[in-house]
């Protein structure tokens, strides 16, 4: 066997024996020596990573973003008369300003949130409204919860940051009300989203 055979063997020794030290874990060893009662220790790490999860659903399932839509009523004075759709429709009006009603078919959405990150917060964001002014503003939609997730913030206009536990689901629902004066505000249709940020530290 020529010396380049054995300098090659002894290296592919030396990176298995270093390969199989990168696989296993590493303790430290001590020996006792003597007579009498001898002692020898050897301590083991251990450590358990566990990453943090943060979940939020307001509303449907999926990818759905869920609408919260009113639609105004008008109602003429003084018979009263329910505007319908057409043109030059006699009514028998008093002159006065018509009543407006603002209502939601469905202005309830389930709501649920989880962390393991500590204890959890939910905040909430407002967009611009589209068109920006002649309609409700922010603080004329109030929100009122049932269950253990709270809304942040009583109404739109004024979102602030709550908390809810770690580690327990927590759930419940939101209904939206819409209030202000609908009959100041200009016909069309108004739209905006709602950000809300769930956050675990």
């Amino acid at each position: 066997m020529t010396r380049t055979s054995i300098a090659r063997g002894m290296l592919a020794l030396s990176l298995a024996g270093l390969a199989l030290a990168a696989g296993n874990a590493m303790a430290e060893s001590q020996y006792g020596s003597g007579t009498g009662t001898i002692t020898a220790q050897a301590k083991v790490n251990l450590s358990v990573t566990v990453p943090k999860l943060i979940l939020l659903r307001v509303g449907s399932t999926n990818t759905t973003v869920d609408t919260v839509t009113w639609t105004s009523s008008l109602s003429i004075p003084g018979v009263p008369t329910t505007p319908v759709v057409g043109n030059n429709t006699n009514v028998d009006w008093s002159g006065a300003a018509p009543t407006v009603t603002a209502t939601s078919a469905a202005n309830v959405l389930n709501v649920y949130a989880w962390t393991n990150a500590g204890a959890g917060t939910i905040n909430c964001a407002m967009g611009a409204w589209a068109p920006l002014t002649g309609g409700p503003t922010n603080a004329d939609f109030t929100v009122a919860t049932t269950g253990t997730l709270p809304h942040p913030g009583a109404n739109l206009g004024a979102c602030a940051s709550t908390s809810f536990n770690s580690n327990v689901a927590a759930s419940g629902t939101w209904t939206y009300t819409l209030g202000g004066s609908a009959a100041s505000w200009v016909a069309n249709t108004y739209t905006n989203t709602i950000t809300y940020t769930a956050q675990g530290i």
